[in-house]
């Protein structure tokens, strides 16, 4: 019968258990890491910018709820941290508000709105609401909805107009645009971005009103702007001629 040498376990070299311990003292290495360091295999500046990349990573997901491919994204300086919680910030607001209608909430409320209209103002409840035309209590005929510059409820109705001012505009007022690519183009992100900001707009109309105030919400249709007086109206983004940060 064949006899086989019994294999010993190789005895480590004590200088170099001297220098992995120290590695796993001073450095915080792991000990496989550490290993691999002392044995010359890598280097211990690569070995440290990994861990600090990771643990930077694991800080972004526990702090902001990335996923881990965005927060390695972010933190290698490939995604901006800003701009990605920006974003988010937009996609959760718009999500809530895109469809939302102070029409809508006026007639399931049964609310009365002051809404001025192309050429007039009027005070009335919401009979009903088509896709085009909202049929006035105060009415015979319905109204087009892009005859609906702005409203707010009737009760605050002075108050918001105090804080109204004029353009030359209102001696050579416009008409409804009909068709939407002629209309004055604001994006979903630049008005979310005065919203997210808190920055003090001016808001000029089709027919010459001024206001300025801070957006209190942003829809696809409509947004709320929180007057100096601190009432809030509902602007209607179809009766823009511009709008912009506050001189």
């Amino acid at each position: 019968m064949e006899n086989r040498k019994s294999r010993r376990p190789r005895r480590r070299d004590p200088e170099l258990e001297r220098r992995i311990e120290a590695l796993i003292r001073d450095s915080g290495l792991s000990r496989a890491s550490a290993t691999q360091v002392a044995l010359g295999r890598l280097e211990l500046n690569e070995v440290l910018k990994k861990m600090a990349l990771a643990a930077e990573v694991d800080s972004l997901i526990r702090r902001h709820e990335l996923s881990r491919a965005l927060a390695t994204q972010v933190a290698l300086g490939q995604a901006d941290l800003e701009a990605v919680l920006f974003k988010r910030r937009m996609a959760d607001h718009l999500g809530a508000n895109a469809n939302r209608s102070v029409l809508a909430e006026a007639l399931e409320s049964k609310a009365k709105l002051a809404l001025a209209l192309h050429g007039r103002d009027v005070e009335s409840r919401i009979a009903s609401l088509d896709r085009y035309e909202v049929h006035l209590e105060s009415e015979d005929e319905p109204v087009h909805k892009l005859q609906v510059k702005w409203c707010c409820p009737v009760m605050i109705k002075k108050k918001a107009r105090r804080t109204l001012s004029w353009s030359d505009l209102k001696d050579k007022p416009r008409e409804p645009v009909w068709k939407p690519q002629d209309r004055y183009t604001c994006s979903n992100r630049r008005l979310f971005g005065y919203f997210d900001r808190e920055t003090v707009v001016e808001v000029k109309l089709l027919e010459g009103e001024i206001f300025r105030g801070k957006l209190t919400w942003v829809g696809r249709f409509e947004f709320g702007l929180l007057v100096k007086n601190k009432v809030e109206i509902t602007v209607f983004r179809h009766a823009l001629v511009h709008i912009g940060t506050a001189p």
